[in-house]
């Protein structure tokens, strides 16, 4: 186990590479002069934007204008946000906690709606209880995160007055956004769970746990469910990125301070130096949890050995 995790480590070291060069390159792609946006509404000289470009490091070659920015980044340093000035990591670790919270509870809220009704569907299979809990999945599905947030804010805050429309703190506010963020990924763990139980169910260890009289809720859940887990672990690793997405759209929406609404600001004023550090940030967050989930496989499957 220590060998493959220590090789998985390595192999991470290339794509965080390729990360942090696309970061980099994405200020000397996206149209606009870091120095006018530096400058703000002064007048500028050519004298005066010569010396910012000379203090951003912009008048140096790229690949060494490159290296000064990953050297720094590896000590943690993400450079200074043009608009305020802050070191881009400060303002980034300041809005993490909200983005960390609204994120693990999708998750978790994900997780225990899409297996519980994968599970459900599997075990129902055929009848009309099956074609239901499918049928909110596709719904599910099909409502973008911006549509099922606005509908949730229109029925429980405005109509029925349960919740805080926007704002961050305490778990009435919540509530919401976890939903709104969660209902998508639920669906498709769902769908997940309900194929991979299907394929379960009928293997002849199934069939033997039941023949030797064992109850039905230990054949299902220590049996059936846990070997079903495998690409539904998989799945988790991968929503993650898709529920790291959809927390800009619910940020905005919800009015919840977070990173994703940090970099829909940064993008707004065009501060580049913050949009790197918060793409940075959420890159490496990917990276780093699907390689918890590689390791996580051994734990839920004894068969899995790494060499």
């Amino acid at each position: 186990m220590l060998r493959y995790i220590v090789q998985r480590v390595g192999q991470l070291v290339p794509i965080l590479i390729g990360i942090s060069v696309v970061t980099f390159l994405m200020l000397h792609l996206v149209p606009g002069d870091p120095v006018l946006i530096f400058a703000g509404d002064k007048p500028l000289t050519e004298a005066r934007a010569a010396e910012i470009r000379h203090e951003l490091g912009l008048d140096r070659p790229i690949w060494i204008q490159y290296w000064g920015y990953a050297t720094h980044a590896v000590r943690g340093d993400l450079g200074r946000g043009l608009r305020s000035q802050r070191p881009v990591l400060d303002s980034i670790l300041e809005v993490l906690p909200g983005t960390a919270q609204l994120t693990l509870a999708a998750l978790a809220l994900a997780t225990a709606v899409g297996v519980t009704l994968g599970t459900v569907a599997a075990l129902a299979h055929g009848s009309w209880v099956d074609t239901a809990a499918m049928a909110l999945a596709i719904l599910g599905v099909s409502m973008p995160v911006f549509y099922s947030s606005l509908l949730l804010i229109l029925l429980f805050s405005f109509t029925l007055g349960w919740f805080p429309a926007t704002g961050q703190g305490g778990l009435e506010r919540l509530v919401m956004p976890a939903t709104a963020l969660g209902l998508i990924s639920s669906a498709v763990l769902a769908r997940l769970v309900r194929s991979g139980m299907l394929g379960v169910l009928h293997q002849e260890y199934i069939v033997t746990a039941r023949a030797k009289g064992l109850a039905p809720r230990a054949v299902v859940l220590r049996h059936a469910l846990k070997n079903a887990l495998i690409p539904t672990i998989t799945m988790l690793g991968l929503q993650l990125g898709a529920l790291l997405g959809g927390a800009v759209v619910t940020e905005t929406i919800f009015s919840r301070p977070g990173v994703g609404r940090l970099a829909v600001d940064a993008i707004l004023s065009r501060d580049f130096p913050l949009v790197q550090g918060t793409v940075l940030v959420a890159a490496v967050a990917y990276v780093l949890v699907n390689l918890l989930v590689d390791i996580s496989y051994a734990a839920v499957d004894p068969r899995i050995h790494y060499g």
